[in-house]
């Protein structure tokens, strides 16, 4: 099916400046002799009438020849990749557009990465992954603003449709698996019947296994930074899917009533502590991981090849999230230094899993009490002593383990209120140098 567009029914959908690049790179395509084409999330995302302003872009002819023609008109860094025909470019602005040499693809084996040839921009768009991303928009000139839609995205679109271009295409790529659970659920479509069946038979076997780590996290981690991902893990879960991170990782009543707390955790923190950065698809893996052993969640951080700084929050997830979350939903009393104590070093990630914890447990008194604890640890986070431990050694105390000691009572006076002034601190040492 091919359909002529008009710009204003579909490009005038972009910022004017993104627009206007795009007609420059058209004309550029011109001087150059090869046709050029938009590609992609951002087609399927404007005839949805979405905001996504990413632009791939791909070049029937040499696509990396091109990518060099623009380089040099706009002095932007230029990145080739040659393997497969791909280019990356980074604009004095920041602005970073993907160029790509229209191409087919052929797998040796299931989950491998492609073998690639040149080829017409119908077959580069037939080895996409769904036919809602297999569309095109010409940028020539000539042909600005003209749609092909040979596969029936538009069609699908409008049906609220997820469909494999071909039955091969989950065997060829298991990363599609992953991906056709977060449109489902980003944009509440449905999976086609032979779709879905093809998903099921193809998660039913062990290709996801033949992914690398980086592979598998990246899809795992897209999946987990959705708006909404609750219902998409779920779907993992029964698609038995989660078994690729650990063959132990089950979704149990407990663990779903985690996840399902997330979103409503996130957004009282987003609203307490709106400086406060959090990376959200580690929270969901931590959630999932909350009641998993610390050899299945060392296993599952190797399988996914996080970095160190996922791998200490996700390892974080566990004992000492329930011990601390125990100590502050007790009625007894607990000192702000107290709960300081309990939280030091955790990062906002696994504090945010602990307010998932309690909200997942519905005891309305124990959650406010939680979250007064809570506003009180990031309040005093910025507390320090005044004296350091150069100001003990002036006051004639020798160096050693007792500085720790003596500056962590300092510290713990001072967030509970009992020491307000650096001569207070030094009354304070003095007392136990006496």
């Amino acid at each position: 099916m091919k359909h002529r567009m008009t710009q204003n029914d579909l490009l005038r959908r972009l910022p004017r400046e993104r627009l206007s690049l795009l007609r420059e790179l058209g004309d550029l395509a011109d001087e150059g002799g090869v046709s050029l084409y938009l590609v992609g999330g951002v087609v399927r995302d404007l005839l949805l009438k979405r905001e996504n302003w990413d632009l791939d872009l791909t070049v029937e002819g040499d696509g990396i020849a091109f990518a060099r023609l623009v380089a040099d008109r706009y002095g932007a860094g230029l990145a080739v990749f040659e393997r497969f025909a791909t280019a990356r470019l980074v604009f004095p602005d920041g602005l970073k557009i993907d160029i790509a040499t229209t191409r087919r693809e052929s797998y040796a084996q299931p989950a491998i990465l492609p073998t690639v040839q040149l080829a017409s921009i119908e077959e580069d768009l037939y080895r996409r992954d769904f036919t809602i991303n297999a569309m095109a928009i010409q940028l020539n000139a000539a042909q600005f603003g003209r749609l092909r839609d040979v596969y029936g995205g538009q069609r699908d679109l409008r049906a609220r449709t997820i469909r494999v271009l071909h039955v091969g295409s989950f065997e060829d790529d298991p990363t599609r698996i992953f991906r056709a659970i977060r449109f489902e659920h980003r944009f509440g479509f449905r999976l086609e019947r032979a779709t879905l069946r093809l998903l099921a038979q193809a998660a039913s076997t062990n290709l996801i296994v033949r992914l690398s780590g980086p592979r598998l996290q990246n899809e795992i981690l897209l999946l987990f930074s959705e708006h909404d991902p609750v219902r998409a893990i779920a779907r993992l879960a029964q698609l038995k899917l989660l078994r690729f991170l650990h063959r132990r990782l089950c979704y149990t009543k407990n663990v779903k009533r985690v996840v399902t707390a997330v979103p409503k955790a996130l957004t009282w923190w987003a609203r307490r502590f709106p400086d406060s950065v959090i990376d959200r698809p580690i929270v969901y893996l931590m959630a999932l991981s909350s009641e998993s052993s610390p050899d299945v969640v060392a296993a599952m951080i190797r399988r996914l090849a996080l970095s160190r700084e996922q791998a200490k929050n996700v390892s974080a997830g566990g004992s000492r999230i329930d011990r601390a979350l125990k100590r502050l939903t007790d009625k007894g009393t607990v000192r702000p230094s107290q709960v300081y104590r309990l939280l030091a070093d955790l990062s906002d990630e696994a504090l945010v899993l602990l307010l998932a914890k309690q909200i997942s447990r519905q005891h309305g008194v124990r959650l406010s009490l939680l979250k007064r604890h809570l506003l009180s640890y990031v309040k005093n986070r910025a507390v320090k002593t005044a004296l350091m431990g150069r100001d003990l050694q002036a006051m004639g105390l020798k160096p050693g383990p007792q500085y720790r000691t003596i500056l962590g009572q300092l510290l713990d006076a001072r967030i509970d209120g009992m020491i307000t002034t650096e001569a207070e601190e030094r009354a304070f040492v003095q007392k136990r140098l006496v």
